[in-house]
């Protein structure tokens, strides 16, 4: 249900960009960062007909989970965090980690959302650094690493599967861009990173779960370069 005065699907489609350069400042609340990460729960529990959109396309239980890197949410510390995108997994996810974390549920924090703090600290750096030194992964409200269930995944359902870990992961990407639109920010993803440190920084020592894609959320720097047009130009029944 779209309230009165919020745009519509169709206007967030259209008006849908990828950022080139975050401008290093503007923050998101914690209530629309907890949303966000809602939206991308395929809701497991459910049978998959009922699943909500679009996971009821995906007939598999969820295998791409975030290593976050959160910096400027208001009402959320910064740091390092986990989201377990099947609740089932967190117990995996743990004991593949550093045995240091925290595994603290962040303040008003949905019950139905597995997300946790890990390690408090500022992070701009070194999501900076593991992202091929790229400012748009430190520079934001936010980014993220997406872990896949890799090995035995691939051993139990055959390697033909690794691109079905690369659709779901582009799947939540996508879902991710249209809540960034909604939220009055922007997103993009990110396809340089390095996946060894990556597993450094949260403890990942085998390839249970290996670092698929990264992505990062924040405020947008338009380059004026760039021209850009009105989407769809040419089809006005779009």
């Amino acid at each position: 249900m779209i309230r009165q005065g919020e745009p519509s699907a169709g206007q967030i489609i259209h008006q849908r960009r990828s950022l080139l350069s975050c401008d290093g400042k503007t923050s998101i609340a914690a209530k629309r960062f907890y949303h966000m990460l809602e939206r991308v729960m395929p809701r497991v529990e459910w049978p998959v007909p009922q699943r909500p959109m679009p996971w009821d396309a995906i007939p598999w239980d969820p295998a791409i989970h975030f290593g976050l890197f959160v910096h400027r949410v208001t009402g959320v510390e910064s740091g390092l965090y986990v989201l377990a995108r099947d609740p089932a997994k967190v117990e995996r996810l743990r004991q593949c980690m550093h045995t240091h974390f925290l595994w603290e549920a962040p303040p008003d924090c949905p019950d139905e959302l597995p997300l946790y703090l890990l390690e408090r600290g500022d992070a701009r750096t070194l999501a900076t650094q593991v992202s091929c030194r790229q400012d748009i992964a430190g520079d934001g409200a936010y980014s993220l690493g997406m872990f896949a269930e890799y090995e035995p995944t691939l051993v139990a359902r055959g390697p033909w599967f690794y691109r079905r870990l690369f659709w779901e992961a582009g799947l939540v990407g996508q879902v991710l861009y249209l809540e960034a639109e909604a939220a009055g920010v922007r997103a993009t993803g990110i396809g340089c990173f390095f996946d060894d440190p990556v597993h450094q920084v949260f403890g990942l020592q085998d390839l249970t779960f290996q670092s698929l894609y990264h992505f990062t959320v924040g405020g947008a720097v338009d380059d004026r370069r760039l021209t850009t047009l009105p989407p769809y130009a040419a089809d006005d029944a779009v």
